[in-house]
């Protein structure tokens, strides 16, 4: 079983942002890119300021913010960043031929030995692999938020056993929890419930049987979270939303599983959730983090 001592991470997008944070959390050797300039800069500043959040809340020590400085880093030329790394994490959006273009140059540039893995919501590591020479050592995994522990793994039909036990040694090893897929199918497994909920929501909302506030509050009341599925969908951001609904969609051939014309006129009107400061609620400071709208005051 190979060791892990150096990641890359190929996009610095809110994902990519997060797992370089779980990453140092380790204390790990960690390399970001990505081809929009200036991007990486800030991904730099943002995973500075998760941790300081989380050393403020006493839920990381300052050992961590020491050592950011010198584990982190980044660059503007993709083979520098995989130069080196023992596995490299592909995040850039949701889009199949762009992720087969990226998984193609990072077989081209990285170790033949390097592991490369793709952190996505839904879309099988088997419609990537064979862009690479390497399919054997590709893999698919998904983090969620921060602060969430359980990471999703799964391989596909041509994964070598030694990939996965490296990847949930490696995911141990940061203190996280791999919740493994036995089977490769769209979406994970413990993702493809959340995809239910997330469908059925979006459904209710379209036809106009309930309202997102309506939802939300019920969720947070019955299942005792700060958050519900539609403020949820705005963290992740209502055009990946859209994104991922397209791979399954794509996949069954079903038109119910198309994303609903709601939420295509919120993206049409720029309401793109956290990101863009207006999805189903205002940011930053949604209605949803006040005590008296989950009593139901206003």
């Amino acid at each position: 079983m190979k060791d892990i001592k150096r990641v890359a991470i190929i996009g610095a997008g809110t994902m990519g942002r997060r797992i370089a944070f779980g990453c140092l959390l380790g204390n790990m050797n960690t390399c970001l890119f990505d081809n929009v300039p200036g991007v990486c800069e800030q991904a730099v500043k943002a995973v500075h300021t998760l941790i300081k959040e989380r050393v403020t809340t006493q839920k990381v020590s300052s050992a961590v913010l020491e050592s950011a400085d010198r584990l982190l880093s980044y660059t503007s030329s993709l083979s520098s960043c995989v130069n080196g790394a023992d596995l490299i994490i592909e995040t850039v959006p949701e889009n199949v031929e762009l992720k087969r273009r990226v998984f193609s140059d990072i077989d081209a540039q990285a170790d033949p030995r390097a592991l490369i893995g793709t952190n996505t919501s839904s879309i099988p590591g088997s419609w990537l692999a064979d862009a690479t020479s390497r399919p054997e050592k590709v893999f698919n995994f998904n983090f969620g938020k921060p602060d969430d522990r359980k990471v999703e793994v799964m391989g596909h039909s041509r994964t070598a056993p030694e990939t996965i036990e490296t990847v949930i040694n490696f995911l141990r090893n940061l203190g996280l929890i791999p919740i493994l897929v036995r089977g490769e199918i769209v979406g994970y497994a413990i993702n493809r419930v959340w995809r239910a909920v997330k469908k059925e929501v979006l459904f209710l909302l379209d036809r106009g049987y309930s309202t997102a506030e309506d939802l939300d509050r019920g969720w947070m009341l019955d299942w005792g979270t700060s958050v519900g599925p539609c403020g949820l969908m705005d963290m992740v951001g209502l055009d990946v939303i859209r994104d991922i609904e397209m791979v399954y969609y794509r996949a069954s051939g079903d038109p119910s599983d198309q994303p609903p014309p709601l939420l295509l006129k919120m993206i049409e009107h720029g309401q793109l959730g956290v990101k863009s400061g207006k999805g189903f609620y205002t940011y930053p400071d949604p209605a949803y983090q006040r005590r008296a709208w989950l009593r139901g005051e206003r």
